[in-house]
């Protein structure tokens, strides 16, 4: 008889639902053409209603939408939660114009009492003391500020954390709450700890051409230690950091014979060893014209010569360039490179690079010359930080251009075309997107020591020469208020700078070893190259081909608004030169543009035009202003 009343109740509460469905959705098809007239926040406390409209998704003058009411509720009661409200109860009420053409929609916040942070504490531990655990989740507690619930997830995780990489992967780790004086709350974790483990036997799996010692070596940790959770997960990306492999997974085996211990199986799937590529991209440097440059690059070679992680390369890659004074596409550069990769050098994971190119450069902005180039560079990174030292050989054959004649130009003698050279770089990037930066900073400083020498009126000079640059970025969130709305955008900035300083003193630079600026990467505004010491100017004066320098200053500061869709707009202000010498530095020479630009996010990077227009504009400026195209931001 229960059950068949039951049954009954269930079909009276359908046929209930069906109904009230039948009265509330000519409202819901009505509110597609409803506008939100009036939004109203109503509390038990005194608000910041203009934060709490930014938390909030229905928007004054926009389309009602039914849906966004559960959520806005879910979001207010999650904001209060956090503040220490943690009985929130938030309620809402719309209110329909007579045609039904707007809504009024009112939050009623019901706060409840405020909670606030009294201690928390850990039991149960023993073979992890509480000095540990203090120091490594005590950070993330203020006691006696608001409680909020997110921060007890916090320390929750940190402790899992802690056990994890401390050989305890089946710690079990609860917490509750107790209420003390009305309004504070006392937290308690209680900790299983369970059985200490240690790696057993390690095994691999699916190796077929790399040899294991390849793997073994990318390994953190090994037979006998403590499970660690942080260096497995470290090891796995070693071993993808190989190139060698396109899958790589980590499995626990218990130990038959010693409770105490697991086995680690390593399966693996090896890439291809040879391999062919081909593509098509858009890249910039620091000598380029109109912003952009577009690459065909064919190349191929071996990832795992005989098994042991060692690769060579073959690159052929030619660029296209834009040169608007003659309304046509040039072939700006072409380049073949062979590349060895040595993995490992003196049995650290520092990856030594030996390479050998020959690299054609035919510019409108620059003097046109062929490079042969050799180098050897090695890698190594460590948490924050990375470091680049390299050997390298160049010859430089410059070829004669009418349009311009470096050989005749005050200090810069265009005779040295043998460079060797050193350098060390480092730097410390802490941004979580390369591509587009929203927070984090990038500081970097390179110094290399250089030899030229060539032949100069029949006789061999030799200069010596040291180059210095240092340049720092930062990313951060910028969320200005205006029109009623507070915005977030991202504020960009850098401080660039690089001096060459000569130690012979006989002012002879290679024309590949100068700084040039102005451009889509540099100072928008001017042409690419065109700002600081002319090579060549035309019958007005103004400057057509760049003759570089050995002082460089750089600044710029950008606001990056997000717009609709995967379009960015871009607000900036450039400053910056090039001085012939550091000596001829002189700021009033700092020359200014301002412009504004729209760039395109794509997975290959940002892509975008900008507008830039000089602010201190010189009788050689060939225009007041410049329009450039260019991949990913200008720094």
């Amino acid at each position: 008889m229960e059950i068949l009343f039951l049954k009954r109740l269930s079909a009276m509460q359908q046929i209930r639902s069906f109904l009230l469905s039948l009265l509330i959705l000519p409202l819901l098809m009505r509110a597609a053409d409803t506008e939100v007239a009036q939004i109203t926040l109503k509390s038990t406390i005194r608000t910041d209603n203009d934060a709490l409209m930014e938390i909030i998704r229905l928007r004054e003058d926009d389309p009602f939408e039914p849906r966004l009411l559960k959520l806005d509720k879910i979001l207010l009661s999650n904001y209060f939660r956090k503040q220490g409200y943690i009985n929130v109860e938030v309620r809402d009420s719309i209110r329909f114009s007579r045609n039904r053409e707007k809504v009024y929609v009112t939050y009623a916040i019901q706060t409840g009492a405020r909670y606030y942070l009294n201690s928390v504490t850990f039991l149960g531990n023993k073979d992890v003391d509480s000095l540990r655990i203090a120091a490594h989740v005590m950070n993330a507690i203020t006691l006696g500020l608001p409680f909020d619930e997110s921060v007890v997830g916090v320390i929750k995780q940190r402790l899992e954390d802690l056990y994890y990489n401390s050989g305890k992967p089946f710690v079990e780790i609860a917490y509750d709450y107790y209420f003390t004086r009305d309004t504070l709350i006392d937290v308690r974790f209680d900790i299983q700890e369970n059985q200490t483990v240690y790696i057993g036997a390690v095994r691999y799996l699916g190796l077929d051409k790399v040899k294991s010692f390849i793997v073994r070596r990318e390994l953190e940790i090994k037979k006998g230690d403590l499970y660690n959770r942080k260096k497995l997960d470290r090891s796995q990306q070693n071993i993808y950091g190989t190139g060698l492999f396109q899958f790589v997974r980590f499995e626990l085996e218990p130990d038959t014979s010693d409770r105490s211990r697991v086995n680690l199986l390593i399966r693996l799937k090896e890439k291809p060893a040879r391999w062919v590529g081909f593509y098509i991209g858009l890249a910039y440097e620091q000598q380029e014209f109109f912003g952009g440059k577009a690459e065909f690059t064919l190349e191929g070679g071996h990832r795992n010569l005989w098994g042991n992680g060692r690769a060579i390369s073959l690159h052929l890659t030619p660029a296209l360039m834009y040169d608007p004074n003659e309304n046509k596409l040039i072939n700006a550069e072409n380049e073949i490179t062979l590349k060895f990769v040595e993995p490992w050098i003196g049995y650290t994971r520092t990856p030594g690079v030996l390479q050998v190119s020959y690299h054609q450069f035919r510019r409108p902005n620059s003097g046109d010359f062929d490079l042969i180039r050799s180098s050897f560079e090695v890698h190594h990174k460590f948490d924050r930080y990375e470091f680049n030292a390299s050997l390298s050989a160049k010859s430089l054959k410059q070829i004669d251009n009418e349009a311009i004649d470096l050989s005749g130009i005050q200090d810069f003698d265009a005779g040295q075309s043998q460079i060797y050279g050193i350098s060390l770089y480092g730097k410390r990037d802490t941004r979580k997107n390369l591509f587009n930066p929203r927070n984090g900073a990038l500081n970097d400083l390179s110094i290399s020591f250089s030899q030229s020498m060539g032949k100069v009126d029949a006789q061999t000079e030799i200069n010596r020469f040291i180059t210095i640059i240092s340049s720092w970025q930062r990313y951060q969130p910028w969320k200005p208020y205006f029109f009623g709305k507070r915005h977030k955008w991202v504020l960009a900035s850098r401080i660039k700078a690089g001096i060459i300083y000569e130690l012979e003193g006989n002012k002879s630079i290679p024309i590949s070893e100068r700084f040039y600026a102005g451009g889509a990467t540099t100072v928008r505004g001017y042409e690419e190259q065109l700002l600081g010491p002319a090579a060549a100017v035309n019958d007005k004066g103004q400057i057509v081909t760049a003759a570089g320098g050995k002082a460089i200053f750089l600044a710029n500061i950008e606001g990056r608004i997000p717009l609709f869709w995967l379009l960015v707009g871009e607000v900036f202000v450039d400053a910056g030169n090039v001085w012939s010498e550091l000596s001829r530095f002189r700021p009033d020479e700092i020359r200014l543009s301002t412009g504004i630009g729209l760039a395109l996010i794509t997975p290959l990077g940002p892509i975008r035009v900008d507008y830039g227009y000089k602010l201190t504009p010189q009788k050689t400026d060939p225009t007041p202003d410049a329009f450039h195209i260019g991949i990913y931001f200008a720094f």
